[in-house]
């Protein structure tokens, strides 16, 4: 097939699946979708934003800046909600996008489409009621990208500035969970130093770990600082949210009692019977440890949301990926070299 045709093909069929995931959106203008408390509390800030004032000095809230610019943004042109679903649809394609990028590294287009549909589709309408998590699930499906990449080639500079990147926004957005990014940048930097990794290449791995912090930071800290609620946002957004951690057990009750956790049941699974075949599996065991490490940061955050578990979602991507990869054996399909 022609390149430029399968290229369009693919962009097609993630269109469609953003549209049918927008549908539940409270956002979408065509829809009387009722809006949950906490997303009227970051649209209300939002709005207050736009119009001048200045958050955690002025205004209350506990969310980082990203999320009430991010709405904000969409207040300026209008005072409804058809710019901010317009923003929500960009952010459902490239989250939809690279969940399917990162499943063809796994798995054959076919069933890298199947998985991006499942994740999103059903029970989306939870994560778009929510609030951090929605931005959230798109800075992690990026991360699981910029994962993978790594795990398959080894150490790749602008994969590594990139996760640093994420790490950086969600500090602003949500810092209660850069825990995540912090343990998956100690694994590659323990995996890599093992591995051997040359002391040029591993000077160039912390440095461009700083290089993204810096990237985020920098332009953040003006931000703040120019607005002059920078202590203001340390208190009540990274202060608050790091001392206000909920009920680990009642945040795994959503995430463990959903039927979605089968498929880390089935991964571990793979894990085991991949030892007896051919024991090439450290790249699962390492996505295994950062799919429970990651679980138990989601379930720590403060509010117990029914959006966790959507948001766990972006973390089985790989397991639901290398499902599909034992089906494409016996249906004779491969996965194409892409690692260029």
């Amino acid at each position: 097939m022609n390149i430029k045709v399968k290229r369009t093909i693919e962009f097609l069929a993630i269109v469609v699946i953003t549209i049918i995931v927008a549908i539940s959106s409270p956002l979408n203008p065509w829809a009387n979708n009722v809006f949950t408390d906490v997303q009227n509390e970051i649209l209300s800030i939002a709005h207050s934003v736009r119009e001048g004032y200045l958050a955690y000095v002025e205004l209350d809230g506990h969310y980082g800046p990203v999320v009430y610019e991010f709405y904000g943004l969409g207040y300026l042109p209008t005072e409804s909600h058809a710019v901010q679903f317009a923003m929500e649809c960009v952010v459902l394609f490239f989250s939809i996008l690279f969940i399917y990028k990162t499943a063809k590294l796994y798995t054959s287009e076919g069933f890298a489409f199947i998985t991006a549909a499942g994740l999103t589709i059903f029970g989306w309408g939870e994560l778009t009621h929510a609030g951090a998590e929605e931005l959230m699930f798109l800075i992690l499906v990026l991360a699981g990208y910029h994962i993978s990449r790594q795990l398959k080639s080894g150490f790749l500079p602008h994969h590594t500035y990139l996760l640093a990147i994420d790490l950086g926004f969600v500090f602003f957005l949500q810092p209660g969970y850069i825990w995540i990014w912090v343990g998956v940048i100690l694994m590659f930097a323990i995996k890599f130093k093992v591995e051997g990794i040359d002391n040029k290449h591993y000077r160039s791995f912390w440095f461009s770990i700083i290089e993204g912090i810096v990237t985020v930071g920098l332009p953040m800290g003006i931000y703040l600082w120019y607005f002059k609620n920078a202590s203001a946002f340390l208190q009540q957004v990274v202060v608050y949210n790091m001392q206000n951690l909920g009920t680990l057990k009642e945040g795994l009750m959503i995430i463990v009692g959903s039927p979605w956790i089968a498929l880390v049941c089935i991964f571990a699974v793979m894990i085991i019977v991949k030892i007896f075949i051919d024991n090439s599996i450290v790249e699962y065991c390492c996505w295994m440890g950062i799919i429970l490490f990651s679980i138990v940061i989601i379930g720590l955050q403060g509010e117990n949301l029914p959006s966790y578990l959507q948001l766990s979602k972006a973390l089985y991507v790989v397991p639901a990926a290398s499902i599909f990869a034992v089906v494409d054996k016996f249906l004779g399909l491969s996965v194409e070299d892409r690692f260029k």
